[in-house]
């Protein structure tokens, strides 16, 4: 158990914590009305609003209020804004706008309600493969949800991620395939391999259309688990994948890494990852929770079992970088 002094329990905290999901249902209404694409713009009152969003304007106001209350929203008489520190996010004309990823975080509300069927019936509560190309429009969902997380956490991983001369590398599980596409456009040398299922990377190859990389990116579509591998790369990047798997599937993949590396070579794994104890971050605990509604196997890893898992597969050594502020963490392995 951790030894940092907890703050002590009493009615209002403990209100607080039963009545968090309030706070997450008012973000999310706000995002499924158009609430934030309406602001993205310019200041606007409850009745511009209310014609934009077609809804009711004395309960938008309700919601428009609960933001304001939630330091989102700024209000001025009847006239709404963007609050200047949470502009950045909520914005569309932002680069770093994460709206597709609170917007794919509405598909996974629902699930939340459902911990003790899962867990008394020991499997997910959402049927297999239902974000990865079953339902098409959840696929898309979930892949730019990715991307615009991605774009909010790129300021703090990017520079740990660093090829450091290489020329290529290899994306498994590439998703939206942002910061791999990213890496590409900062280093103008590096060749990108992006790695994924048909549907996810088609989300992937629409995002690239316009970036200066394009030449130099490639889109490989398979399943890493059944398909062959693409080979030869001097780096290889997992990002937002390794939770999907349990401890044999994950060293079996790591030795499908090693395959995949060119003598010398380095491999990076990127993802959510818990302490030793299992008992933080608050966020990685909360997202295992999140695999486990949606994943017959999927759950964190400690940081420590990772390195584990890599040393049974070969490599030579394994070291751990916590980027401030991102829920990522990073393990850089070399052979």
């Amino acid at each position: 158990m951790s030894s940092t002094k907890k703050p002590e329990w009493n009615m209002g905290r403990l209100m607080d914590l039963a009545t968090g999901y309030w706070k997450s249902a008012v973000l999310s209404a706000g995002v499924e009305l158009g609430v934030f694409d309406g602001l993205s713009v310019e200041d606007q009152t409850v009745a511009d609003l209310a014609s934009t969003t077609k809804a009711a304007p004395r309960q938008l106001a309700e919601v428009l209020d609960a933001l304001v209350a939630l330091e989102l929203l700024e209000k001025s008489g009847d006239t709404y804004r963007l609050t200047p520190a949470a502009a950045p996010l909520l914005s569309r004309e932002s680069p770093s706008c994460i709206l597709d990823a609170l917007r794919f975080n509405m598909d996974l509300y629902p699930l939340w309600g459902r911990i003790p069927e899962a867990v008394r019936q020991g499997a997910p509560v959402l049927p297999p493969g239902a974000h990865l190309g079953n339902d098409p429009e959840r696929t898309k969902r979930f892949a730019m949800g990715m991307h615009s997380r991605a774009l909010g956490m790129a300021p703090a991983l990017l520079p740990a991620l660093d090829p450091q001369g290489a020329t290529t590398l290899l994306d498994i599980a590439a998703g939206p395939g942002t910061f791999s596409r990213l890496l590409a456009e900062q280093h103008p040398t590096l060749q990108v391999t992006q790695f994924d299922l048909p549907p996810v990377l088609a989300v992937a190859e629409s995002l690239t259309a316009n970036s200066p990389a394009k030449p130099r990116i490639t889109f490989a579509p398979g399943d890493y688990h059944r398909d062959t591998w693409p080979t030869g790369f001097e780096r290889v990047l997992l990002c937002g994948a390794i939770h999907q798997e349990n401890e044999d599937a994950a060293r079996d993949l790591f030795g499908r890494v090693r395959q995949s590396l060119q003598p010398g070579g380095r491999f990076w794994v990127v993802d959510m990852m818990l302490n030793p104890d299992r008992d933080g971050p608050l966020f990685s605990n909360l997202f295992s929770i999140n695999m486990m509604l949606t994943s017959p196997q999927g759950r964190v890893f400690t940081a420590q079992q990772l390195q584990q898992l890599l040393a049974e597969a070969g490599f030579a050594s394994a070291t751990l970088n916590q980027p401030p502020w991102s829920p990522y963490w990073i393990i850089e392995a070399a052979q």
